[in-house]
């Protein structure tokens, strides 16, 4: 059961998901068991602010592999109480994804206690405080930050808790490279079917 002190029920998760692995697959199944998420938006990016130019994989084909690992997140977790969505958002509005303007689109559906949850891993604290219009994050985001390492210092001034998460090692990245191993079952498949991530 997750801790009642971190029970959350709806949460937003962007990302490039360029694969989406086994390691996003964890993360969902975290989110449920850890902070108690019964809803989470996973919102691919159409061109990250941090990954400008870098997509071997179309925005197209990234959306149909999370709706792949979704069901593979079904198989691997049937007593997992989490509703999975697929939010097409940044790549009907083109261009650069921006968090804050994520999170004015859904600030309305989403919002607990005046502000969004926004799931996050411990790689990202040391440039929280460096987003694109961090003084809207501030005061609109609730930063759920799922961790290996403990308590990290936030020098963000945004609000981030904390949730200690078990280790699955698993990178984009290195599935980019080759490594085809820490991608799901179907997800694997549909990447053999279309000549994805071949070193």
């Amino acid at each position: 059961m997750p801790n009642t002190e971190m029970r959350y029920r709806t949460a937003l998760l962007g990302g490039t998901f360029d694969p989406v692995h086994a390691g996003h697959v964890h993360l969902f199944h975290e989110a449920c068991a850890k902070a108690g998420i019964r809803r989470l938006i996973v919102i691919p990016a159409y061109i990250s602010n941090f990954k400008r130019g870098s997509y071997p994989a179309s925005f197209e084909e990234r959306s149909e592999m999370l709706r792949l690992a979704f069901c593979d997140y079904h198989s691997m977790y049937p007593d997992d109480d989490l509703k999975l969505e697929l939010s097409l958002y940044e790549g009907e509005r083109k261009g650069i994804s921006y968090t804050s303007e994520t999170i004015r689109h859904f600030y309305g559906e989403a919002a607990e206690g005046g502000k969004v949850n926004f799931i996050i891993g411990d790689d990202i604290i040391a440039s929280l405080g460096h987003w694109h219009d961090i003084e809207y994050l501030r005061s609109h985001v609730r930063f759920l930050c799922f961790t290996r390492l403990g308590f990290l210092e936030n020098g963000s001034g945004a609000e981030v808790v904390f949730i200690p998460s078990d280790v699955c090692h698993a990178s984009s990245s290195e599935v980019r490279a080759g490594d085809r191993d820490m991608l799901t079952a179907s997800v694997r498949r549909y990447a053999d079917e279309n000549k994805l991530y071949r070193a």
